[in-house]
């Protein structure tokens, strides 16, 4: 397996930006071997920082050999010009070690306030993509679609890495796993905070399924996990409960539109979710939804992912809601010295985006 963290800074309470933090656990990470890092864009809320590109390049300019990855960038968002120029260039200034996720976006104030609508998020994706592809390996293109028409262009510089950069889309839906291997893209899949069995039955065996009838098992699966290391129960509850359930409950309040007659189609199955956030206790997410305790206990599930799961990389959440600074660093020591030498095999990385 291979391991990395993801990053979503989380602002309470009139603190400060945690910029500096962000690079201090990007630094030790590569310290303590991870494989990659995984930062998010997220807008216009305590929950997540939008600048991704700046903050990889930031990242890249700190360290020498862990992958700077986004998850994701979001394509509802932005020009998809911008998000080839940008990360070409950051394959250039990493020497090859970026790895690009794309995502539609979820949360209903980022689109009102960028005025998009979310009906329209699986189709801007759709052309996102093919514009990304064509920027990256035609000397010139043109495209003409529904939301993007580019007339005769150059886009510069092309990536380092030929033909580009591994590409990660995020699915949280089961039929979205299904779209993801019909675009040839490696897996983010899953959402955190999912009994395991679910995970299996709904996620990740069909990934297994539907790679191996198209011939696509070249494609990586990915998947990101609540993650927390101590040395007993006790005290990693102490350590974790009100950051834990801060974030679970922000979740339910900006993750989806709460009125079920006003919900795209496209967005449809978040509202359970939404609705179980909202009363899920904290015994419940801590015993069967995350990774939370000793170094055992979190290796026997991780353990569960490889072999019960077929996850190839595992992406750590390890800093939720804000927690101190030392906490989440002795978090990312603990795993990383007690629990990731267990599982790291020699495995097969992306070398390349699929075409």
């Amino acid at each position: 397996m291979e391991f990395g963290i993801i990053l979503v800074p989380q602002v309470r309470d009139g603190k400060p930006e945690p910029f500096d933090d962000v690079m201090e656990q990007i630094v030790y990470a590569e310290e303590l071997g991870y494989d990659t890092v995984w930062l998010t864009e997220h807008h216009f809320s305590p929950y997540g920082r939008a600048a991704v590109p700046a903050l990889a390049g930031y990242a890249i300019a700190r360290t020498s050999e862990i992958r700077v990855s986004t998850a994701v960038a979001v394509t509802s968002f932005q020009h998809p010009i911008r998000i080839a120029e940008d990360w070409a260039t950051l394959d250039h200034l990493s020497g090859g070690r970026v790895d690009v996720g794309l995502g539609r976006g979820n949360q209903p104030a980022e689109f009102k306030s960028f005025d998009m609508s979310m009906d329209e998020a699986d189709d801007r994706f759709t052309e996102s993509l093919e514009i990304l592809r064509l920027a990256w390996t035609k000397e010139q293109f043109s495209y003409d679609g529904k939301f993007w028409r580019i007339p005769e262009t150059s886009v510069l510089p092309k990536p380092l890495t030929k033909p580009y950069p591994p590409l990660w889309q995020a699915a949280l839906s089961d039929y979205t796993v299904e779209k993801v291997i019909a675009r040839g893209i490696n897996g983010l899949i899953g959402p955190y905070l999912c009994p395991y069995e679910t995970l299996k039955t709904s996620y990740f065996d069909p990934w297994h399924r539907l790679t191996a009838s198209a011939g696509r098992t070249d494609l990586q699966m990915a998947h990101n996990e609540f993650v927390y290391v101590g040395e007993s129960d006790a005290q990693v509850k102490a350590d974790i409960k009100d950051y834990v359930m801060w974030y679970v409950r922000t979740a339910a309040k900006i993750w989806g539109e709460r009125d079920r007659s006003k919900v795209s189609p496209q967005y449809a199955n978040y509202n359970d979710i939404l609705e179980w956030l909202d009363v899920v206790s904290f015994e419940e997410i801590y015993n069967d939804l995350g990774m939370f305790g000793t170094p055992e206990a979190v290796a026997e599930k991780v353990r569960w992912m490889r072999d019960e799961g077929g996850v190839d990389h595992l992406i750590n959440f390890m800093w939720i809601g804000g927690f101190e600074q030392e906490k989440a660093l002795k978090n990312m020591e603990l795993f990383a010295k007690e629990v990731m030498p267990q599982f790291k095999e020699p495995v097969r990385r992306p070398t390349a985006a699929q075409a």
